[in-house]
């Protein structure tokens, strides 16, 4: 009599879960809709699976979930990057993951779209580990049986599945391009795409301004052109109790990197950029980047700054971005004291002059950091206040829009010189690459010298570019003068100031003041050189050359010294009588040198129409 043999029952082994949406919106929970069910659907395959199999027991120690990575770059299984199934293969190889264990996918296209030899490759580097792959939707098991026919059989029906699944993600590729090439050629007459900036809406396919969120743009702008740094002006929008300047998007609050991406977008002047992605390798894996394609579509948004504004404030940020601007990241005070900072230098070591105030019974001044640090014999203390009276009341009368003969269009040639010597570069650098590429060694030290030369010419190409922009400003003066007008509204304001509420608020303002102040000296002047004997040169980005001392500035129209505005109208100086006195011999001296015309006989030269 027969005996039946029993089937002995699998060992019991561990059972590992991978779980792959290409797209973040697939882990929607949501059961109204099944495009976004493919979360809830893989771990449901996985549960019915595991009921089937009671030998299994699954080791969720490793979350393997890569939602929204893509197979078909093969970013989820790059070595050393952030993959899940990456990440898997390590502990595979370390030994964490013992031999026998299982590997549940819903499908072999969650585990791979790569080509097809690259699929190949890690699913076999896997079963070669001892891991058993299990694909659930067909129920395909691929484990190392050599001897198993069905296995084998298993194996050449993966290399079917694979190449399906990355021809159906090569042609999706395809489509979705062609679709975007189609909508790049119609952007004429209809719009790319639904996403807008931030203070736009798409509405009938035509774009309407949102005015709260264009005044707050605007109010960045401005910031940024007055000298503030982004995470400065994050902190001012935060700090703002009205709710339409709160922070859109998904974020909760500003902070300098969304301050920045309205800064530099270029639909702020109406600007659209098409991109495209363009594909490359990277240590081995296919990944994705955003690159423009062909040429800017020019009002294509509407325009919510003009032009002028988006250039002052751009040559703040490129300024800053090159390392040019003063304190270029650096966080600064709640103070401005010396709106010269970083501006004033000594005439004979050209160190920085630094502002000295030893209390309201002394007088604040300028000293030479050289002569500080026994470097420099210029121990000459340069009145604050007078000299910053003087030269802004000089300021609100200088005009730019001229300029010296021939500095707009010389600066125009120097700019077109150094964007021609950079291309130069650029090609250069391209040559040696093309010549050494298979020995790339010897190419690193002529290209580290043609980078070294194009950050050099970069910078050179910032600065021009900001002097023009300076230069050429239309309303550069009505800008000065509303300026220093609101700089003595607020220090009025401040001294009026007696309740620590009042203070406060008045301390705040005249910080913003004295912040835009600041920034319109740096972008006019080029050089602010102190002299030993209390003279002031001040070089404008128009080629021209100012003279100051102790209060008083040269007017070369009517060759003679004239005081500030306030001294003209009995303001006085913030000097001890013996400084006047000091000042009185040196003026007597000026006036004897130069006894046409000074400053008590500019107005009735006006009236009588002589000199």
């Amino acid at each position: 009599m027969g005996h039946e043999t029993a089937k002995k029952p699998p060992p019991p082994a561990r059972a590992y879960s991978y779980i792959r949406l290409s797209s973040k919106r697939q882990a929607n929970h949501d059961d109204r809709t099944r495009y976004r069910d493919g979360f809830r659907r893989q771990v449901e395959m996985r549960e019915d699976y595991l009921r089937e199999n009671p030998h299994l027991t699954l080791d969720d120690t490793l979350k393997l979930h890569d939602i929204g990575v893509s197979g078909y770059t093969g970013a989820n299984a790059a070595r050393g990057g952030p993959g899940k199934l990456a990440a898997f293969q390590k502990a595979v190889d370390d030994g964490l993951v013992p031999k026998g264990s299982y590997l549940l996918m819903e499908s072999l296209d969650r585990f791979t779209r790569t080509q097809v030899t690259t699929a190949q490759m890690m699913l076999l580097a896997l079963v070669n580990a001892g891991i058993i792959v299990v694909s659930l939707t067909d129920r395909m098991v691929y484990r190392n049986e050599p001897d198993d026919q069905a296995s084998q059989a298993n194996f050449m029906f993966s290399v079917m599945t694979l190449m399906r699944g990355h021809e159906e993600s090569r042609m999706k590729s395809i489509r979705l391009q062609k679709t975007w090439e189609e909508k790049r050629r119609t952007i004429g007459t209809r719009k790319l795409t639904k996403r807008v900036p931030g203070w736009l809406n798409l509405v009938d396919d035509k774009f309407i301004e949102n005015p709260k969120r264009v005044d707050v743009v605007r109010r960045i702008m401005g910031w940024l052109a007055d000298g503030h740094g982004r995470d400065r002006i994050a902190e001012f929008l935060n700090k703002d109790p009205d709710p339409d300047t709160h922070c859109w998007g998904k974020g909760h609050q500003w902070h300098g990197g969304t301050v920045q991406k309205v800064t530099d977008n270029r639909a702020l002047i109406g600007e659209f950029q098409p991109h495209k992605l363009a594909f490359e390798e990277v240590n081995g894996v296919r990944v994705s980047r955003r690159v423009p394609v062909g040429e800017p579509v020019l009002d294509y948004y509407p325009r919510v700054i003009d032009e002028e504004l988006w250039a002052r404030a751009r040559a703040v940020a490129d300024k800053r971005r090159m390392g040019k601007a003063p304190n270029a990241g650096g966080r600064q005070g709640t103070v401005i004291s010396n709106l010269f900072g970083m501006v004033a230098t000594c005439a004979d070591c050209g160190r920085l002059m630094n502002y000295r105030d030893r209390g309201p019974r002394s007088t604040p001044v300028l000293r030479c950091s050289g002569e500080r640090s026994g470097n420099c014999t210029n121990t000459y203390r340069i009145p604050y206040d007078d000299n910053q009276n003087a030269i802004l009341s000089w300021l609100v009368t200088l005009d730019l829009s001229g300029g010296s003969k021939g500095e707009a269009a010389r600066l125009d040639d120097l700019l077109r010189t150094k964007v021609a010597m950079r291309a130069e570069l650029k090609e250069r650098g391209s040559a040696i690459v093309r010549k050494f590429r298979e020995f790339m060694e010897y190419a690193d030290e002529p290209l580290r010298e043609i980078a070294a030369e194009q950050a050099r010419l970069d910078r050179e190409i910032v600065d021009i570019s900001a002097t023009l922009t300076a230069l050429k400003a239309t309303n550069a003066l009505d800008e000065r003068v509303e300026a220093v007008g609101e700089l003595i509204r607020l220090t009025r304001n401040r001294a009026a100031a007696t309740t620590e509420p009042e203070i406060k608020a008045a301390d705040e303002e005249s910080f913003m003041g004295r912040t835009r102040m600041r920034q319109i000296i740096r972008d006019t002047f080029t050089a602010m050189r102190c002299h030993p004997d209390g003279r002031i040169e001040i070089d404008t980005i128009d080629g021209g050359r100012h003279l100051f001392r102790d209060g008083y500035w040269w007017n070369e129209e009517y060759k003679g010294w004239i005081p500030w505005a306030g001294a003209m109208f009995g303001m006085g100086y913030r000097a001890t009588r013996a400084e006047l006195r000091r000042r009185g011999e040196w003026l007597a001296k000026a006036e004897a040198a130069h006894p046409p015309m000074y400053w008590q006989d500019v107005e009735r030269a006006k009236r009588t129409g002589s000199g």
